[in-house]
Formats: C-alpha cells, sequence, structure tokens
C-alpha cells in the first residue's frame, strides 16, 4: 500500500451553526454547533481513514485558532506533520437554517512561514520508498517566497513520489507544468487551463492535455457528468447518482480521497470502477451534513 500525503496550505477553524428560519439584520441564537477543521487536505486524509487507507496530513496550524485545530486533529486521531513556526490559522463558520442554502464565511487567509514550509519540505525529502503526495485546496499567495522551497521541491523531486493535484487558483497553472501523475479539478478550473474557451468539456480537456502533459484527468462540474481522460484515450463521461443535497461541502474531496485510494492503495478495481465508487460516496456525503461521516 502506497501511503498518500495530503497538502493543505490554507487551513481552516470552521464552526458550523445551525439556525431556525432567520431574516438579516435579526439577533438569533444558534439551536445546535460543532467545530471542525476544514481545508482540502484535511478532508481528504479523513475520507482516506474511513477507507482503512495510510495517510498523513502536512498542514500549518499556528496562533490560537491553529491550538483549536491541533487539539481536533488529535482527537480524531488523523496521522498529521505539523509546522507551526511563524504560521496562523484563519477561522470561518458555516451557517445552516431549515428552508435556506447553506452559507459558509471564511476568514482572512492563513499566514504561512518559509520556515515552515522548509520543514515540511524537509519531512518529505525524508521519506523511504514511494509515496502520493497530493496538493488538495488553494495554495493561498502563491508568488509569495514562503512558497519557494515547495515550487524547488516539486521542480526536484525523486522518482518515487507521484504527484496528485486539486488544486485551484494561480497555483494551478505551475503545478500543472510540472508533471502531474493526476489532475482532478472542475470545468471552471479546466476552462482557465484551456485559456478560457468556451468549447465543450471534451475539447476543453483535448486542449488542456496538450499544454499539461498528465496521464489521468478528472473533470467535475457539480451534478452534471464527470469527464475522464486516461492516456491517450478519448474523454469518456459518467453521470453522478441524483440525489437531495444537504450540503456540496467536500463533496470533491471525497471524490478525490476515493479515487487515490482505489488508484495507489488497491489492486483489484479498474478506473471505470473507480470513477464509479468516487461519484457514489462523493453523492452520499452531500446527501449528509458533516464530511465523510455517511455510511459507507
Amino acid at each position: 500500500m502506497i501511503p498518500i500525503i495530503t497538502f493543505t496550505a490554507n487551513l481552516l477553524a470552521e464552526t458550523t451553526y445551525s439556525f431556525p428560519p432567520w431574516e438579516p439584520g435579526q439577533i438569533r441564537r444558534a439551536i445546535d454547533e460543532s467545530f471542525q477543521v476544514g481545508g482540502k487536505g484535511i478532508n481528504v486524509s479523513k475520507m482516506l481513514l474511513r477507507l482503512q487507507g495510510t495517510t498523513t496530513a502536512i498542514c500549518f496550524p499556528g496562533g490560537s485558532f491553529g491550538q483549536l485545530c491541533q487539539e481536533w486533529l488529535r482527537e480524531n486521531e488523523i496521522p498529521t506533520e505539523l509546522f507551526t513556526h511563524g504560521c496562523i490559522t484563519r477561522s470561518g463558520s458555516v451557517i445552516r437554517s431549515e428552508n435556506q442554502p447553506e452559507t459558509t464565511f471564511l476568514g482572512i487567509d492563513c499566514s504561512v512561514s518559509k520556515a515552515a514550509v522548509e520543514q515540511a519540505m524537509q519531512y518529505l525529502s525524508s521519506i523511504d520508498g514511494p509515496f502520493v503526495f497530493a496538493i488538495c485546496g488553494s495554495v493561498q499567495n502563491w508568488d509569495a517566497s514562503c512558497w519557494n522551497p515547495l515550487r524547488a521541491w516539486l521542480e526536484n523531486r525523486n522518482e518515487n513520489s507521484i504527484l496528485a493535484i486539486d488544486t485551484y487558483g494561480p497555483s494551478l497553472d505551475w503545478i500543472a507544468r510540472h508533471e502531474p501523475d493526476c489532475i482532478k479539478i472542475n470545468r471552471d478550473e479546466l476552462a482557465i487551463l484551456a485559456d478560457g474557451s468556451s468549447a465543450s468539456t471534451p475539447e476543453l480537456i483535448s486542449l488542456a492535455s496538450e499544454k499539461y502533459p498528465c496521464p489521468l484527468w478528472i473533470v467535475t462540474d457539480g451534478g452534471n457528468d464527470v469527464w475522464v481522460k486516461h492516456g491517450d484515450l478519448e474523454p469518456t463521461a459518467y453521470l453522478p447518482p441524483a440525489i437531495d443535497c444537504i450540503s456540496p461541502t467536500g463533496c470533491g474531496d471525497i471524490f478525490f480521497a476515493t479515487l487515490l485510494n482505489g488508484l495507489y492503495q488497491k489492486d483489484d478495481y479498474s478506473l471505470h470502477h473507480l470513477v464509479m465508487q468516487s461519484m457514489e460516496y462523493a453523492s452520499r456525503n452531500a446527501a449528509s451534513p458533516g464530511i465523510a461521516d455517511f455510511e459507507l
């Protein structure tokens, strides 16, 4: 079993509040609240553990919110490598109310120091044997010098590392140019990679794959078709199950975790089976209020 190392640059100390129906400008008291650590890499590692996979989550907790995150990660027994020097973690709130769409409010992006990133890359360089390095979510302030150690590691990584990405924003173009083994993005991100073309999804995949060589492309689009391009084969469409969505939060992460688990930690699944299972679990997650808490 190849271990999967997830990378979360923009950790989130997240509190979910449930309210009766409300209107703006009123004071309302929550009827329920819960705390959880957000961030796409944390969600992916959490789901990998549900699938009995081997994973470690790299993240950068710091400040008072970072301390809360460390306690939650420890209590939930998520294997981590934490790099805290000079870091400050952001906070956020999820607001849920009957007959109203779920709304998420995010604080200012995390502050991550160059020293912490250097320590994280030293950890990666110390790993013996093959591993998957999964970059999950945005890398805030991508042009900042604090990420130079990450860029240097990606440019000079060893052959024993497998690079899988589910990122967006300015970091996506740069990382996609450095020979990832798997790219999983949504259609909007694909259109950016393909220079904002309004072509069909398979045409966009073909355009992007010429510019960014990668053996496996996965493109999601909410509840619409998931498109898969493997090697030199033409893109194939898969229709996700229809569900009553309670919360879309984390569904892409559930898909990514299930896919990675099947690709690198199982021996008996075809790509077709993996995509079908990944869509099924992502749909079950959407039909439940939590992340990776649904019945398998």
